[in-house]
């Protein structure tokens, strides 16, 4: 891409090659600064061009990507409402052209920008306690609306109900944030009293034609307790939620050194840690592909107990069988990040009245 050409907001992976038309040597300046405008990186370096008359700055996807990680606050990660996901990278050649751009987060291969959900699922399933933030792509967007439609089983089976709620994106950001989880979606539409919620449907709209659509059906065949949640940052440097059914299997390993203290042999900073080996479920091959998503993302969290627990993904189970029809199961293992969460203490004081007698204390079979 021409440095004459490149627009105002792009996705990273856009600056991977800007050419710049040369005579002979320059010095080219980049920079790359965070929301707040300080400057994270800042670099002039001479460059020759090539036989065609460019030089061409390649690769800056990486850089404009790990600046924004840097900045990236894990604490809004169940946040709702307007986010930042990009960074300002300004590329400048002395005595010559300046294009400075709003750089989008993106791991992947996409330069194309329009109203979407930044998800790679448009159907997936829905667990009561289940966190379900749902991003909408509103950079240098406007007109846009979100329909959230809801339909119930009114109570005593009586009747079937469709509520709709209308929401307008806040386009100020990078991406709008709205939690899509059960409680959410029932507050927000109106559920009818003693109803159940059977599916959802987000719709998003721009100047009043459709842009993207979701459907969410609830799941009542995996126990919530069986469950296994995990948040990451997608592909579009937003938070995503993938929930595991299948089975998880806990294992403890024992680390340590072992040497002569004397004439005894003994163990040296012993270390027990815990891993966990988490089974998906059989998954859609797109349902698959956001799984593939989380393995590779640098900011992975287990969903547990209202909070979110950083983990490592320390090993991959994954196999593909061509041809088939039928969906695939993926598992991994992994670990808290911080090993104060391993093997946590269960202290539970009993403040119960188990050791107090009953009232009157005694009857005539204590005679």
């Amino acid at each position: 891409m021409q440095i004459s050409s490149l627009p105002s907001i792009i996705f990273s992976p856009s600056a991977d090659n800007i050419s710049i038309a040369a005579e002979g040597d320059i010095v080219v300046s980049t920079t790359v600064s965070d929301g707040s405008g300080v400057a994270v990186f800042d670099n002039s370096s001479s460059y020759s061009p090539n036989k065609q008359g460019y030089v061409n700055i390649a690769e800056l996807s990486e850089l404009v990507n790990a600046a924004i990680l840097a900045s990236f606050d894990t604490d809004n990660m169940l946040k709702a409402g307007a986010r930042s996901a990009s960074c300002t990278l300004r590329v400048a050649v002395k005595g010559g052209v300046t294009a400075t751009t709003r750089a989008l987060y993106m791991s992947r291969q996409i330069t194309a920008l329009q109203p979407i959900f930044a998800t790679q699922m448009r159907r997936r399933s829905l667990i009561d306690g289940q966190p379900q933030p749902v991003n909408i792509l509103t950079a240098g967007q406007s007109g846009l609306k979100l329909i959230v439609g809801a339909a119930y089983r009114l109570a005593d089976n009586s009747g079937l109900s469709w509520r709709e709620a209308v929401i307008q994106p806040d386009c100020s950001n990078d991406y709008f944030t709205f939690l899509a989880d059960t409680s959410e979606i029932k507050q927000v539409t109106t559920a009818p009293d003693g109803s159940s919620l059977l599916y959802c449907i987000l719709t998003l709209l721009q100047n009043d034609k459709q842009a993207d659509c979701i459907r969410f059906d609830i799941d009542r065949k995996t126990r919530p307790s069986m469950a296994t949640h995990f948040v990451y940052l997608n592909l579009f440097g937003v938070p995503e939620v993938v929930t595991f059914s299948g089975k998880d299997v806990e294992e403890q390993e024992l680390d340590s050194d072992y040497g002569f203290a004397g004439r005894d042999y003994i163990r040296l900073d012993p270390q027990l840690t815990e891993s966990h080996k988490s089974h998906s479920g059989w998954r859609s091959a797109e349902e698959r592909r956001a799984i593939y998503d989380l393995m590779s993302s640098p900011y992975v969290f287990v969903y547990a107990d209202g909070e979110l627990r950083r983990i490592t993904i320390t090993d991959v189970d994954s196999s593909v069988s061509r041809p088939s029809n039928e969906p695939q199961s993926v598992s991994f293992t992994w670990r808290y990040a911080d090993e104060r969460l391993m093997r946590q203490p269960f202290i539970a004081p009993d403040t119960g009245k188990a050791s107090v007698f009953a009232h009157p204390p005694f009857d005539k079979t204590f005679a």
